[in-house]
């Protein structure tokens, strides 16, 4: 473990989660580092990479493990049809089954809507511009459909992604999700370009470091998926 902080017990079938969002918001990367810190935290955990990469997607999770050891095993996509069977299969005892997905997409026979019912908690990595406020818009409806038609369902959280230190514009878009009654998720994933930065990351084996900002954004996330 990396610190001595205590870590919740999941129940005996695990948790499922999985991080939807529009491409480029650093699902995948995060992710990536997750699964390393809840391994070192002693959370037996799987990913499942739901995103098959081609032209238009790159850098996905699959990749990553495949170039480097995450900590974790992440499985290919499976048939969209499979995708709550596998992730049930596949979730450890007491453990973290992790969704990752492609660019957020509502339509009918897609995947995203088939990840949706396989999970208990859908992490939407959100980028603080209003536009983005139709992309959870589109998410909740998409729940809402579920929960409607009797089919699973998950909550929903809001992980603000991609944020300049700088700007305030990641707290007004944290008030207006507040405000309309969405969970955001106190944790956020800052924007870095330098070599070192999280985005500079894929292909390179996760270095785990207690405290940092993703320790905490990881503990967090565990926080809420075991509620």
């Amino acid at each position: 473990m990396t610190t001595s902080r205590p870590v919740p017990v999941l129940p005996s079938e695990g948790r499922r989660l999985a991080f939807i969002g529009k491409g480029g918001a650093g699902k995948s990367t995060m992710l990536a580092h997750f699964l390393a810190y809840w391994t070192s935290y002693g959370v037996p955990c799987i990913g499942i990479d739901t995103d098959v990469p081609g032209d238009d997607e790159h850098g996905t999770l699959y990749e990553h493990a495949q170039a480097a050891d995450l900590g974790a095993p992440v499985y290919p996509a499976p048939a969209i049809h499979h995708i709550r069977n596998e992730a049930v299969r596949l979730t450890p005892e007491k453990g973290l089954g992790a969704l990752d997905t492609g660019a957020w997409e509502r339509k009918s026979g897609g995947p995203h809507v088939a990840v949706l019912s396989a999970v208990d908690l859908a992490v939407l990595c959100m980028q603080p511009t209003k536009n983005e406020l139709n992309r959870a818009a589109s998410v909740l409806g998409a729940i809402q459909q579920l929960e409607a038609t009797g089919a699973r369902a998950p909550k929903l959280a809001i992980l603000l992604s991609m944020v300049d230190r700088s700007a305030a514009s990641a707290d007004d878009l944290d008030v207006t999700l507040s405000e309309a009654g969405y969970t955001v998720l106190r944790s956020r994933y800052h924007l870095s370009n330098g070599r070192d930065g999280l985005a500079q990351s894929f292909g390179e084996p996760i270095k785990v470091k207690p405290d940092s900002e993703l320790d905490v954004m990881a503990r967090e996330i565990l926080d809420v998926v075991a509620r």
